[in-house]
């Protein structure tokens, strides 16, 4: 004890000599908790449980507040039925503090006249107590609620989860525990334990390191090293681990991120690095795909999406009429969306897409970062930060001419555009039976509400209900138009995938009444409502009155034709990037007609000569093969077809290297594909500072006859260790009819 109370004899006493007592006890007591056991505010015990539906209890314990216990001597039972949510889920906490109050009242008497020991009684509280509070605090209803603040002077003890009906799990709060002696002095057993079993094969770590070091200096020599550490720089680059600070390091060549393409270093780069390093264009020319004719009596296009010439018809029906609903009485609400686009995929064909074999290094989970080889065209509306993973939604074919990239899914989300609307959101799900381009929807109208539009959106639907998040349509019909009765919505071609759900959204600021069939009239869909534009709830008593309007195409199989292509000089590559959707059973050709006559000749893989002469103008058309219910559609609107023609020499520059440590010796190792050493050649040097090095010893070797792979190495002797270079690659063909790529470059640093 810090303070003592000193009694004498004979020595009068006052209550502060009693009550000083008792308080220099309690002032050592704080002291010790504050400093031996936690100074935090901690609890103890105070355990929370399920009693009941709507009921729990709290155990008897104490809560630890800077050195001082407050104590609950009771189990409190709590009622949560005022707590539960309206909708969805809320989290509750329970939390506790400490309060010191005074108790036990009881009368006692008190002398008033100490001559005659007069006394009177007075009603006193005899006991001073620290109790712990419990209080319990609701955060707001959410499908993944959040758990609400509490004071800074409580101690978080539990979080109850509630639901419209009962309380769904109730999860302690253990890191807020007081940690007693015991567990503490087990944990310490524990980690002495491991200590006794780890510390005696740490300690000799560094002789068996001395001894390997040893072995391997007798079993290996140096050239076996390099092999290591070329595979290692090869997986490092799959694993897109940074190449800073290190003595080894590759590129594949997939995308220009390591190369010097701003020509900073001032070295004349020029080449083109898409799946290795090729030969730079020496001209081209960029455009958007145009109908050659726009009164084409093949052609329908609308919103910039081509399909071809159809009629409609009626593929989704709900019901006929059986009562009327007033959009409003759902009340309004902010309703998001985020639209996505049709899918895109690109075709690059001629004589410069000569396979990469490094191109299998899309498979690797690290994925395809910003800039990857679909979306390489420097234009705001097709480019995308998304990053790609071979998942199965995105396939590529690579073979020499001819190389493809498209999407499975009709439509994708690696771009979107955010939609905010206010009004009253209401909702029909669909099934779509067959594949569909649907070209316009009916609403039934039994009321036209005041002068504000409908937005009409159709979204994908997920584990049963509409999705906003994946939205493939949205269109706005104004006011003016709605009439009593059927409202016919044009709406951009929209492709509907068989067997899948759709939901029709509906939001306006209007109290418009539409149209309901019976609910039994129709079990493919479900009509579905929403009092804060994330939570649906479904009504199966009714369905909205609905109709899906699908193109019937008047042939199955038409050609349509673009405004014709030409290049100065020739062209020897087409590069065709577009939104478009192509279902299994149909097929979207691009044709060319070099120099505007003779056939027109298809781009397709088992078709490799279509560009061979070069030509200066073709002709450029589509075929769309498909169903009369079923053909391929091709936007227009923002597509992209780049048209070029090679150099006949590349000079390639790498980025600055830096190594871990300075060396004098640099082993450079680079891969050639398609390559014939009589038309053929490359060569490598190192730049370091001003000086251009150039490699003392010039290795090359035959990999694959039949696919023309060689690896040369290069071995520089510098004058004196260096940490930074670059790596400069000059490649030569005799004419752009045979060219040939550089596929992989190792570096090791000896």
């Amino acid at each position: 004890m810090q303070r003592q109370v000193i009694h004498r004899d004979y020595q009068q006493q006052t209550a502060g000599d009693h009550n000083n007592q008792q308080d220099y006890a309690r002032e050592a007591l704080d002291t010790l908790i504050a400093d031996a056991v936690s100074n935090a505010r901690r609890y103890a015990d105070l355990t929370v449980s399920k009693i009941g539906q709507v009921e729990v209890a709290i155990s008897p314990g104490r809560v630890y507040d800077g050195g001082e216990v407050y104590a609950r001597r009771t189990t409190l039972t709590q009622s949560m039925s005022t707590y539960t949510a309206a909708a969805g889920l809320k989290i509750v906490v329970v939390s506790a503090y400490g309060q010191e109050v005074e108790t036990d009242s009881d009368t006692r008497s008190f002398v008033i006249d100490v001559k005659n020991l007069t006394t009177e009684p007075r009603a006193s509280t005899m006991t001073r107590s620290r109790d712990a509070q419990i209080v319990f605090t609701a955060g707001a209803d959410g499908a993944d609620p959040n758990p609400p603040a509490i004071p800074a002077t409580h101690v978080a003890i539990a979080h109850i989860v509630m639901d419209t009906t009962q309380v769904v799990s109730v999860t302690m709060l253990t890191d807020n525990e007081v940690a007693s002696t015991d567990d503490l002095d087990a944990r310490s057993d524990s980690l002495e334990l491991f200590r006794s079993q780890i510390e005696p094969r740490v300690a000799s770590l560094s002789s068996d390191l001395a001894s390997l070091q040893n072995r391997v200096n007798a079993a290996t020599d140096q050239d076996a090293f390099n092999r290591i550490m070329f595979d290692l720089a090869r997986v490092k680059e799959a694993l897109r681990f940074p190449d800073t600070a290190s003595d080894f390091g590759a590129d594949f060549y997939l995308l220009p991120e390591d190369s010097d393409t701003a020509d900073a270093a001032g070295l004349g780069y020029d080449a083109k690095v898409e799946e290795g390093v090729r030969f730079a264009d020496a001209n081209a020319s960029e455009f958007e795909i145009s109908l050659f004719s726009a009164n084409d009596p093949n052609a329908a296009l609308k919103n910039g999406i081509l399909l071809p010439k159809h009629s409609q018809e009626v593929k989704v029906s709900t019901g006929v009429y059986d009562s009327e609903l007033g959009i409003a009485q759902y009340g309004f609400q902010t309703v998001e969306m985020k639209q996505g686009y049709m899918s895109r995929s690109r075709l690059r064909y001629g004589g410069g897409r000569t396979v990469c074999s490094n191109g299998h290094a899309w498979d690797t989970t690290s994925g395809r970062p910003a800039g990857q080889n679909l979306y390489d065209y420097e234009t705001q509306n097709l480019t995308t930060s998304e990053t790609l993973r071979a998942n199965g939604s995105y396939t590529w074919n690579r073979r020499n001419t001819y190389w493809f990239d498209t999407w499975k899914e009709p439509f994708m989300y690696a771009v979107t555009v955010d939609q905010t609307i206010n009004g009253a959101m209401v909702a029909q799900t669909f099934l779509a039976s067959n594949d569909m381009w649907a070209t316009q929807l009916g609403i039934f109208i039994t009321a036209k509400g005041a002068d504000e539009d409908i937005h009409v959106a159709l979204c994908e639907v997920i584990a049963g209900v509409p999705d906003l998040e994946k939205t493939i349509m949205k269109t706005v019909y104004p006011h003016a138009s709605i009439v009593n009765g059927w409202n016919q919505i044009p709406i951009p071609y929209t492709a509907l995938q068989k067997g899948r759900r759709y939901g029709l959204v509906l939001v306006s600021n209007a109290n418009h009444k539409i149209g309901m069939a019976a609910g039994q009239g129709f079990l493919d869909g479900t009509f579905f409502y929403s009092t804060d534009g994330i939570y649906y709830q479904g009504n199966l008593t009714k369905d909205m009155m609905l109709q899906v309007w699908g193109a019937k195409f008047d042939n199955a199989q038409v050609a349509i034709e673009f405004s014709a292509i030409n290049l100065d000089g020739g062209l020897r590559d087409i590069d065709i990037l577009a939104e478009q959707w192509v279902t299994d059973a149909c097929e979207l050709v691009f044709e060319l007609r070099p120099g505007g006559t003779g056939e027109w000749l298809p781009l397709t893989a088992d078709n490799l000569n279509v560009l061979n002469s070069a030509p200066a103008l073709c002709q450029f058309r589509a075929r769309f093969v498909g169903t009369r219910d079923m053909q391929p559609a091709l936007t227009l609107t923002g597509s992209r077809v780049r048209v070029s023609r090679p150099k006949t020499a590349f000079k390639h520059v790498s980025t600055p290297i830096t190594l871990g440590t300075a060396s004098d010796t640099i082993t450079v190792e680079l891969l050639a594909e398609n390559f014939d050493e009589t038309p053929h050649d490359f060569s490598c040097e190192l730049r370091v500072g001003a000086t251009d090095e150039t490699a003392d010893t010039t290795v090359t070797t035959l990999l694959d006859a039949d696919e023309k792979r060689y690896k040369r190495t290069f071995t520089f002797n510098l004058p004196s260790p260096e940490t930074e270079f670059r790596i400069v690659i000059d490649g030569t063909t005799t004419g752009v009819t045979n060219i040939f790529h550089v596929a992989e470059r190792v570096h090791y640093a000896t």
